[in-house]
């Protein structure tokens, strides 16, 4: 039954010290009240609230009450509608209560208590309508629901006599091993591909329980539950869905079959019975053994590409510094590749890039752009025999490559960052790439060093400008790409630049391989996992180390 507090009364009266009157002495009456000064007010709240009741007054301006009666039983039916008036019209006031516009008429002046009386019972009427209603519409429902459960269950009483009958002809035609089993897991019938897979025949083992043919591996699974539940409820050695398990079957010549197990449960004759039904699944078993050789052939070809088109070897003609790097495939063929160009012991080039995307493209790209760059240098060198310049290195690898890329729909940031240890500085060109984290030993702080070009193969033209820095005795030098920052924990969060500056800072005064791996412990251990959704590379550099080490970390079969 509705609550009374849910109740709205609309009362309308064109004086406005009525409407305050009524809402003085029904203050504290703990329905909801609406009040109205004239009949198309009264509408429009009727149109935005949920009304049970109206109380209007009989002679108003421009709408008089029976009209605003009139217009509510049209606009809704449903609705309590009461007259309040100190007017003579009785006959009209009667002929509506007849007709069943109007539940009650309340004559001015108003008895407090009488209207109060009044009202109540208008609001218990109106309650009781509205639960007559709902109880009608809830009933018809279920006489629905009943019928239709009737029907199905008439229909169902024919499929099950029929299925007895048309069981046994259906198993026996099927390509799948079929058995029935008691309660106690007995197998009661077999079908003829019951008999071939398993080399049991129905004469010869008229009493063989189920289990017998399991496996005994599969000591765990537990026919005796598969018999005595209900097909309704959850099996635990199950899917809960499809009811189906792989296992191994045990043939009679003592050989093993990989079966898949699923059951069912049919009524003959009152009686609860167990079907199984065992599928051979041996080719797919061995389909799924070949895929997973070929993936495993497939994830050493692509680390092998990786390794050989797209990873260089470190440098060990260095003088004054030690380099390590780490290289960990995401387990499918991406675009990361590195770079070292030697020129004497004071003087190198270092690349490191990432193409857009995954697979074959990706890898092609980037082993071609690697390529670009080694003869864009030896050209240079050829011509000038002297270093390169590196504005002039990067312009060649653009114009070479541009319109391909452009045509591809791909790009590629990229670091190319020249050493010049004699000097003590460093020069860079950054295209788009994440920026070299530079660690000052004097200061013990890090800059970050970035460029402001685009990566290659977005624009057309663009002009290439070198950013520089000097580099001091135990400095280091942190080349990455974004599969290390952009590397996520499993609630979400990304690891970010902070967290490799952080790393950075606590671990300086390590070797550079031993600063490697901590930053390889620190992303798996925040990521959950050792290998990621990108490639993750990282170049550390240490300057002015008079003895060094050089690893590829991470890299398995990486030239230290």
């Amino acid at each position: 039954m509705k609550n009374i507090a849910d109740i709205t009364v609309l009362f309308v009266d064109d004086e406005a010290d009525i409407l305050s009157s009524l809402n003085r002495f029904l203050r504290r009456e703990p329905y909801k009240k609406l009040f109205a000064e004239n009949g198309k007010k009264a509408l429009s709240l009727l149109e935005e609230h949920a009304v049970a009741l109206v109380v209007t007054d009989l002679r108003m301006p421009e709408m008089n009450g029976l009209e605003l009666i009139s217009a509510v039983k049209e606009r809704n039916p449903d609705v309590i509608r009461l007259i309040l008036s100190g007017s003579q019209d009785f006959d009209q006031i009667i002929e509506s209560i007849n007709k069943g516009e109007v539940f009650r008429f309340i004559p001015k002046p108003v008895d407090p208590d009488a209207f109060r009386k009044v009202l109540n019972d208008a609001i218990d009427y109106y309650c009781l309508k509205t639960e007559r209603e709902e109880l009608f519409n809830e009933l018809s429902i279920k006489n629905r629901e009943l019928t239709r459960a009737n029907d199905a269950l008439r229909v169902m009483a024919g499929d099950l006599q029929r299925s007895e009958e048309k069981f046994r002809s259906m198993t026996d035609a099927a390509h799948d091993a079929v058995f029935m089993l008691n309660n106690e897991g007995k197998i009661v019938y077999r079908n003829t591909a019951a008999e071939t897979l398993f080399g049991f025949s129905r004469e010869e083992y008229g009493d063989q329980l189920f289990w017998e043919l399991i496996s005994p591996e599969f000591a765990d699974f537990n026919i005796h539950d598969v018999c005595e539940m209900m097909p309704d409820e959850a099996l635990p050695d199950f899917n809960s869905e499809t009811r189906v398990r792989q296992i191994e079957g045990l043939r009679k010549d003592g050989s093993l079959v990989p079966i898949e197990i699923s059951r069912g449960c049919v009524h003959i004759e009152s009686v609860h019975h167990t079907v199984v039904i065992a599928r051979d699944i041996t080719a797919r078993v061995e389909a799924e053994r070949s895929r997973e050789r070929y993936d495993s052939m497939q994830k050493e070809l692509e680390s092998e590409i990786e390794r050989k088109l797209l990873q260089s070897p470190v440098p060990e003609t260095l003088q004054g510094v030690s380099i390590s790097r780490l290289m960990i495939p995401s387990g499918h063929l991406d675009g990361d590749f590195t770079d070292f160009i030697v020129y004497n012991s004071s003087h190198a080039d270092i690349i490191i890039g990432d193409v857009m995307g995954h697979g074959i493209q990706s890898a092609l790209v980037g082993a071609g752009i690697k390529a670009l760059f080694l003869k864009a240098i030896a050209q240079k060198k050829c011509l000038y025999g002297e270093l390169p310049d590196l504005t002039g290195v990067v312009s060649s690898v653009h114009d070479l490559c541009i319109h391909e890329l452009m045509a591809l729909g791909t790009f590629a940031t990229l670091l190319f960052l020249r050493l010049d240890l004699e000097a003590g500085e460093l020069f860079l060109i950054d295209c788009g790439h994440p920026p070299v984290l530079h660690f000052k030993d004097a200061t013990g702080t890090i800059s970050m060093l970035k460029g402001e070009q685009l990566p290659i193969g977005m624009i057309e033209r663009q002009d290439y400008h070198t950013v520089s820095a000097s580099i001091s005795e135990n400095d280091l030098l942190v080349l990455y790409s974004d599969g290390i920052t952009e590397s996520f924990s499993p609630d979400g969060r990304m690891f970010g630049t902070e967290r490799l500056v952080e790393l950075v800072i606590n671990y300086h005064d390590l070797p550079a391989e031993d600063l490697i791996e901590h930053i390889k412990e620190g992303v798996s251990s925040f990521a959950g996992r050792d290998t990621f959704d990108d490639d993750v590379t990282c170049i550390v550099i240490r300057i002015g180390t008079s003895t060094y080490k050089t690893v590829a970390a991470g890299n398995p079969g990486g030239t230290p």
